[in-house]
């Protein structure tokens, strides 16, 4: 059976709700997207990836268009960097300048991130001291730090 999100009541207990979708922009991501209200687009560091990250803002357009909901950009996630590679050093250099400050670190090429799922665990459960790890846990920093910047404006207006 599939239970519908409820936005007020999840909004009243986490600050977050993180829901990973695949790379395909079906109508159920579709939906998830309309559930949204921001993202972290994740783009591998090669070519095609910067023609997906123009298809995502697309849809994003066509979600506020159609379903009058703005889904922000939060940030832009570059995955799978080797900074060996040309090409992966110049995608970042394309996103960067794009996207900004809403270009993050990159998480770099990690065996370890690729194994993972094979063993049914979660990078932290996995490898916990890997580079994918600390990448990944760098990421959940910067969202934490984004979290705190603005938690004492909502707190004063509360008081």
């Amino acid at each position: 059976m599939t239970r519908r999100l409820n936005r007020m009541q999840v909004s009243r207990k986490y600050d977050y709700v993180v829901v990973d979708c695949g790379p395909s922009l079906n109508l159920l991501n579709q939906n998830a997207l309309s559930y949204a209200d921001e993202v972290i687009i994740p783009v591998t560091c090669d070519y095609l990836a910067l023609v997906g990250v123009k298809q995502v803002l697309r849809t994003l357009k066509d979600i506020e268009r159609h379903l009058h909901h703005a889904v922000r950009v939060a940030a832009v996630l570059p995955t799978f960097f080797d900074s060996r590679t040309r090409l992966a050093r110049e995608v970042l250099e394309t996103l960067r300048g794009h996207f900004k400050t809403k270009c993050l670190e990159p998480v770099r090429t990690n065996t370890r991130l690729a194994e993972a799922p094979s063993y049914r665990k979660t990078i932290f459960e996995y490898a916990p001291q890997s580079h994918g790890a600390a990448d990944y846990n760098r990421v959940v920093d910067w969202l934490v730090g984004r979290q705190a910047q603005t938690a004492p404006v909502e707190q004063s207006v509360a008081a």
